[in-house]
């Protein structure tokens, strides 16, 4: 009882000193700031913050080696990484010392040419180009033990300075890495160029220090550090600065990005951070580094031109990637993996840490991807929730060749012929470490809110949670949606949707799958940002939608669509057979139970709503399971029920499905186990509701109608997300038409080749196929639905 009476005192405190809203100090109370002082030091961070960096073990040792350089004009080289965080880290230490007069040379490594980090290969090379004294690496080297040795047989000595996670065996010679053990340092992850403005700052300074900040900031934030502590305050001060501590090639190419100097951090993370990155990603991390250290405008506008056409190489390349990623998945029952493993020689090894990311984040699973060369497997890991990908990793040393990284990311090399016990024994690792429940997408939000929360004050008082990333995620809000909330795709862009609630508007981009979803669920609870624009001097305030989550399904309006869909089973082509077993009522509770144990890897394929409302009967309203209507949008694998399914999409992640409705046609069956490994399971105690085939016609003219308007919509050009986006097109002009005829219709002409459908990026367009002319009983399916129509 005290402690919550505390906490209202602290709450009224904090109100009161900082005007905000008390939905905001409730955020940072619940976020750790739970006293007075630790909310004051979080929401106006001073220059206190920037800490001793002698505190730093090993930092005394390399400002007496670099005074030492400098005294007797030795050679000096800094080694820099290819990413943001290394070109911006070398940046620093090549402008630092050259506004001294001390110039140096450097080295950022092509990731084609000479790898990741300190290689034997890059320091001969090094050697016989610069012949330098001494090598200061930033943002690399803490796992080069071999490769320093190597160096000294050069007379080459070596400053390690890096913010990686410590190994084993640590390179014997000067090293500043915030992680190092026993640190006296408070704060421990700074990245690589936070630890190069530590450097200055013991050199020269904290004034000389944070001339830098800038550069500092934007790499902070690229290198998914947390923003927290020392790095917040690198982060805050140097984004309030960017006028005066930016480079002028970097105040160009914001401008180029359309970004002012009060560019959010998600700005600089999602639009600036990308074209830096790739000049690295495509061979060459000197061409952005140039942005940095060179002051003619005209030589840096042609660099930003450069820098645009290499990310639209790496752009392509990483769809080429990803769509090929995806293609080799199908090939994959994933139910039977906790991580995904592919290699291929075509792919490019600059752009795998994306593509893992991306394909990490939609199947929910740890992600590592390989390109092939001279028999050794280069990767990318990528991690999802709270999986420590750097831990597994590190576990099989036999088969590793080389590797680092971090919690959530990392690098590594394999020989080829270890591919299949790489396979198995990281799955195997995560298995014994990690339970299922590690693996659920995780859907976390802040708060509740309510309409009549959302409001102007709210919206701008969130602004001081800035600067935002991780570690200090922006808030999400979770709001449930009124009955009369309206939903809709946006008019000039269709995959994305508008909600608007109460005249809340929220957009949801590329969730056009969530639209049936969201139209057909009694609960609908969509996860936001709140986000504020001005438009005529008034504030406007305006959702991002990060999640949508919905619960069971309600009855639709008519069984039109439902039955359409189901009588598409009988269209069909031949193909090979799949083998499936049969089950009784009493089969079908085993098989409810066994998916319950397991959370993943089982789906239940519902035909019609009355098979639907058994399986809820059966199985606890469906507990466990995700609700789905025409598609199943997740490809994490998690249990669940579907209804109306219109589509075969991410079915291969499931290892068991069962089909709740009677089958029209073997071929339907067929048509799964081409696109799934899992073990089918259908009904034996149902009969086919002949409701189903109630008032199609198969009448020469009604078909002549049908193909009268489909054939207006193909000479159109137009392109549809599915079917029932057609129809409903059509339906807008055409009231009297129905989907089960439609359905019927369509499916007939396409198998005649009379119309045809083409595919391309997730729509579909119809093609008439002119110079084609045939009867109707050409059609198996035709001729297959008119004999059953006759038999009822």
């Amino acid at each position: 009882m005290e402690k919550e009476q505390n906490i209202q005192n602290l709450k009224q405190k904090i109100i009161t000193k900082y005007n905000l809203t008390d939905i905001v100090v409730d955020l940072l109370i619940s976020r750790g700031f739970d006293s007075e002082e630790k909310i004051e030091h979080f929401l106006t961070p001073t220059e206190k913050d920037f800490y001793d960096p002698f505190l730093l073990s090993g930092m005394d040792k390399l400002v007496a080696r670099v005074n030492k350089a400098i005294e007797k004009n030795e050679k000096v080289l800094i080694f820099g990484d290819y990413d943001v965080d290394g070109v911006s880290a070398s940046a620093i230490l090549i402008k630092y010392f050259a506004s001294k007069k001390f110039y140096v040379d450097y080295f950022l490594p092509n990731r084609y040419v000479d790898g990741y980090g300190l290689t034997n290969a890059s320091i001969l090379n090094i050697k016989q180009k610069y012949n330098p004294n001494l090598i200061i690496t930033v943002d690399c080297g803490i796992s080069c033990y071999e490769e320093v040795e190597y160096a000294k047989t050069l007379g080459i000595d070596i400053i390690i300075t890096d913010h990686h996670d410590i190994p084993e065996k640590i390179p014997n010679t000067i090293v500043v890495n915030a992680k190092l053990p026993n640190q006296k340092y408070p704060f421990n992850a700074l990245c690589g160029t936070g630890v190069a403005f530590k450097i200055v700052q013991a050199l020269s300074g904290l004034n000389e220090a944070k001339k830098y900040l800038g550069i500092c900031a934007i790499a902070t934030i690229a290198d998914i550090v947390p923003l927290v502590d020392e790095n917040r305050a690198i982060v805050k001060f140097g984004m309030q600065n960017f006028n005066d501590n930016l480079p002028l090639g970097i105040k160009l190419l914001m401008k180029d990005n359309k970004l002012d100097f009060n560019a959010s951090s998600t700005d600089i993370a999602f639009k600036l951070s990308p074209k830096i990155n790739a000049a690295g990603r495509m061979g060459d991390a000197g061409v952005a580094l140039k942005l940095y250290i060179k002051e003619d405008k005209l030589f840096l506008e042609n660099t930003i031109e450069t820098l645009n056409n290499l990310n639209t190489e790496r752009q392509s390349l990483c769809n080429k990637v990803y769509e090929d990623v995806i293609e080799k998945l199908t090939h994959i029952n994933l139910a039977n993996y906790n991580c995904i493993v592919l290699y291929s020689k075509k792919w490019d090894s600059g752009i795998l840490g994306i593509v893992s990311a991306k394909i990490a984040n939609e199947f929910h699973r740890p992600t590592i991807l390989f390109q092939e060369k001279d028999g050794e497997l280069k990767g990318s890991a990528r991690s999802v929730n709270d999986i420590d990908i750097f831990s597994a990793i590190s576990s099989l040393k036999e088969v590793l060749e080389a590797f680092g990284g971090h919690k959530m990311a990392a690098g590594l090399t394999i020989k080829t012929q270890n591919f299949k016990n790489f396979i198995t024994s990281i799955n195997k690792f995560l298995a014994e470490n990690y339970t299922v429940k590690d693996f659920v997408p995780c859907n976390n939000y802040d708060l509740d809110l309510t309409r009549e929360q959302v409001t102007v004050k709210l919206a701008k008082d969130l602004e001081c949670f800035e600067p935002c990333g991780c570690g200090n995620p922006k808030p999400v809000f979770n709001i449930k949606l009124d009955k009369t909330a309206s939903v809709s795709p946006m008019p000039k862009h269709p995959n994305h949707i508008n909600i608007n609630n109460k005249s809340l508007g929220i957009v949801a981009f590329n969730s056009y799958k969530y639209l049936p979803l969201i139209k057909s669920c009694s609960e609908r609870n969509i996860q936001f940002e709140l986000q504020i624009s001005n438009y005529k001097n008034k504030s406007y305030i305006k959702g991002l939608a990060k999640n949508i989550s919905t619960g069971l399904l309600e009855k639709p309006r008519n069984n039109d669509v439902i039955f359409g869909e189901y009588l598409k089973q009988v269209s069909f082509q031949q193909s090979t057979p799949k083998k499936v077993e049969t089950y009784n009522k009493q089969k079908l509770q085993t098989l409810i139970e066994n998916a319950s144990k397991e959370l993943f890897g089982t789906l239940f394929v519902c035909s019609t709503f009355e098979g639907y409302l058994e399986f809820l009967k059966e199985s606890n309203n469906g507990k466990g399971c995700e609700h789905y209507i025409n598609e199943v949008i997740s490809n994490s694998g998690i249990n669940a029920v579907i209804l109306c399914p219109i589509n075969f999409n991410n079915f291969g992640v499931y290892k068991t499905i069962v089909l709740l409705d009677p089958v029209l046609s073997k071929t339907y069956l067929n048509a799964i186990g081409e696109i799934s490994n899992a073990k089918i399971y259908i009904p034996n105690y149902k009969k086919v509701d002949s409701g189903i085939f109630k008032n199609l016609s198969v009448d020469r003219n009604v078909f002549g109608h049908y193909f009268k308007l489909l054939s207006n919509f193909a000479s159109s050009h137009a392109s549809f997300y599915n079917e029932i986006d057609l129809y409903k097109k059509i339906k807008e002009t055409n009231k009297e038409i129905n989907f089960k005829q439609f359905i019927f219709c369509l499916q007939t002409f396409v198998e005649l080749n009379i119309l045809s459908i083409e595919s391309e990026m997730e729509l579909f367009s119809l093609i008439e196929n002119k110079k084609v002319v045939s009867k109707l009983t050409n059609s198996n399916f035709y001729n297959q639905v008119s004999l059953i129509l006759k038999t009822i």
